[in-house]
C-alpha cells in the first residue's frame, strides 16, 4: 500500500482552447510550468474546472499525458474520473494508471440522478478495478453534482477498500465540519470552491484545498501560515483576496468564464477562446478580471 501523504494546495488546471476550437496544449504546458514554479504539493485535472464535460476522450488522454510528462516529480498527480458508464470510467482509469496517477477522484454519472444504493454500487464496482497502490476517493458535492453519498455509505467504501482514504468535498466549513468529524482520522477531506473559507476549512480538519489555479500561490501562503498557527497573518492575507474569490465562485459557468481569465491575464495572455456551451463575458466582468489579475500580479 502506498504511503505518500496527500495534502496542501492542489490546483485543478484550466483547459484552454485555440481559435480553431481545439485544446491548446501549448498553453496548458505553460500552465503546468507555472504550477511547478509555485512548488505546490500536487496538480489535478479533469474536474469541473478543466471543463471535462466538453472534452473528447482523446483530449482527456492528451491532457493526462501532458501533465504526467511535465509536472514536478515530487508533486502528486490527481485525476478526476467521470463518465456515464462503467466502461467509460474504466477506460479513463486505465490511462490514469499508465500515467502514474496518485489519486483518482470518482464522479457519479452526470446526466442521470442515481439513488443512494445505485450511487454506492456504481462506485463500489469501479473501485474494485483500481490498483491498490493508487489512492481513490469520490467527489461528494451535492450542490454541484446530481448524485452523492451519505456519510454512512462513504464509511462502507472506507471499510471495503484500504486505498479509499481521500474525499473531495465541496461546501462551506459549516457543512463539512460534521462530515469530517464523522470520518475516521485517516479518511481525509479536501475542500474546493476556489479556496473560499480556506482557513475555516483547514481548522475543521480538511487536509488540503483543491482550488482553481489563479489563487493558488496566495492560498499556498495562507495554508503554510495556518499550519504554523500564524492565524492573524493568514486572516489578513485571506481577506486581501476573499472578495476576488467570491467574484469568480458565484457558480460554475462564472467560475469557468472569469476564473480562467484571471489566470490567463496573470500568465500574460490576451486572447482567451471559449468552447460551447459557455457564459459570454460582459464588459464589466472582463474589467473586473483584469483588475483582480493586476492586483494578484503576473507570474
Amino acid at each position: 500500500m502506498i504511503k505518500k501523504k496527500l495534502n496542501g494546495i492542489v490546483p485543478m488546471i484550466y483547459c484552454f482552447f485555440n481559435k480553431n476550437n481545439q485544446v491548446d496544449l501549448n498553453i496548458i504546458e505553460e500552465e503546468i510550468k507555472i504550477i511547478n514554479h509555485l512548488k505546490l504539493k500536487g496538480i489535478a485535472c479533469l474536474g469541473l474546472g478543466t471543463e471535462v464535460n466538453k472534452l473528447t476522450f482523446k483530449e482527456k488522454v492528451n491532457i493526462i499525458e501532458l501533465i504526467s510528462k511535465n509536472k514536478n516529480k515530487d508533486a502528486y498527480f490527481t485525476i478526476t474520473i467521470s463518465g456515464e458508464s462503467y466502461k467509460d470510467q474504466l477506460k479513463l482509469i486505465e490511462i490514469a494508471n499508465k500515467n502514474c496517477a496518485d489519486w483518482l477522484i470518482l464522479q457519479p454519472p452526470a446526466k442521470k440522478k442515481l439513488s443512494e444504493i445505485e450511487c454506492f454500487e456504481f462506485f463500489n464496482k469501479i473501485i474494485k478495478s483500481i490498483n491498490v497502490n493508487t489512492f481513490v476517493g469520490i467527489q461528494n458535492a451535492p450542490e454541484y453534482l446530481k448524485s452523492s453519498l451519505s456519510t454512512k455509505s462513504v464509511l462502507k467504501l472506507y471499510k471495503n477498500y484500504r486505498n479509499f482514504r481521500y474525499i473531495k468535498g465541496e461546501g462551506t466549513s459549516k457543512v463539512l465540519k460534521p462530515i469530517v468529524n464523522a470520518y475516521p482520522k485517516n479518511l481525509k477531506v479536501f475542500n474546493g470552491r476556489a479556496g473560499l473559507e480556506i482557513i475555516e476549512s483547514l481548522m475543521i480538519g480538511c487536509e488540503g484545498i483543491m482550488p482553481s489555479v489563479e489563487f493558488s500561490d496566495k492560498l499556498n501562503e495562507i495554508y503554510k501560515l495556518v499550519k504554523i498557527r500564524k492565524l492573524n497573518v493568514a486572516e489578513k492575507k485571506y481577506n486581501h483576496i476573499k472578495s476576488d474569490i467570491k467574484f469568480v465562485m458565484k457558480d460554475i459557468p462564472t467560475f469557468i468564464c472569469y476564473g480562467k481569465r484571471v489566470f490567463a491575464y496573470r500568465m500574460g495572455l490576451k486572447n482567451i477562446y471559449d468552447r460551447n456551451p459557455y457564459l459570454k463575458p460582459t464588459e464589466y466582468g472582463l474589467k473586473k478580471s483584469k483588475e483582480i489579475s493586476k492586483k494578484l500580479g503576473l507570474y
